[in-house]
């Protein structure tokens, strides 16, 4: 599921749709986080055991940003690369997360199950794509076409929580916002400017 939104008068088109790929890594990242904060009152989602998974510790922040920026390039280059199948197709760079060993193996194919037991439920994937509704799509489109007046597409890849360790990415007319950016429809006008540079106007 996409939310797409064409404009009449103009060419610009708008499209925001949450990606396995990078949704995975989010995931993979606040398991790592909350492994790194035993103690943390608020941990972040998923709060799971993964003592037996073979996360990289002293590594795994370079390699996350590696692999982020390697995800998010492929990703911003091919609309047909992320599809349920990727953690398969490309398992050998997502597994750069684990220990090269048989844990890390073991881990890398729980992560996905346990991952995926979430994404591909109604309380996932859709959940997530829902709250860029209509109204939303409509309203960023609004604010967008008003410095727009070009016959290109704008896509957006939604993911479910902050890129603590990557940052945003941006791309020529692409770019990645966590939900909690365009949640709250009065933060609509915060995330504009970050879609123009996107859109190569500013």
């Amino acid at each position: 599921m996409e939310h797409f939104y064409e404009g009449i008068e103009t060419g610009f088109e708008l499209e925001a749709s949450a990606p396995y790929s990078l949704n995975y890594l989010i995931f993979v990242q606040n398991i790592h986080f909350n492994n790194e904060n035993i103690d943390k009152e608020n941990p972040l989602f998923p709060y799971v055991d993964s003592s037996t998974w073979g996360i990289l510790k002293e590594e795994f922040k370079k390699t996350f940003i590696e692999v982020w920026g390697e995800v998010v390039n492929k990703n911003s280059q091919n609309v047909f690369y992320d599809h349920s199948g990727v953690f398969d197709i490309d398992k050998a760079l997502f597994q750069r997360l684990f220990e090269n060993d048989e844990k890390g193996i073991f881990g890398y194919v729980e992560s996905v199950k346990t991952f995926l037991a979430w994404w591909n439920g109604i309380y996932g994937r859709i959940a997530i794509e829902k709250v860029f509704d209509d109204y939303t799509t409509n309203e960023v489109y609004k604010e967008l076409s008003a410095s727009l007046n070009v016959n290109k597409r704008l896509r957006i890849n939604l993911i479910y929580d902050k890129p603590l360790l990557a940052g945003y990415s941006e791309r020529s007319w692409y770019a990645v916002l966590p939900i909690e950016d365009i949640f709250i429809p009065y933060k609509i006008p915060e995330i504009v400017p970050k879609l123009l540079k996107c859109c190569e106007v500013i």
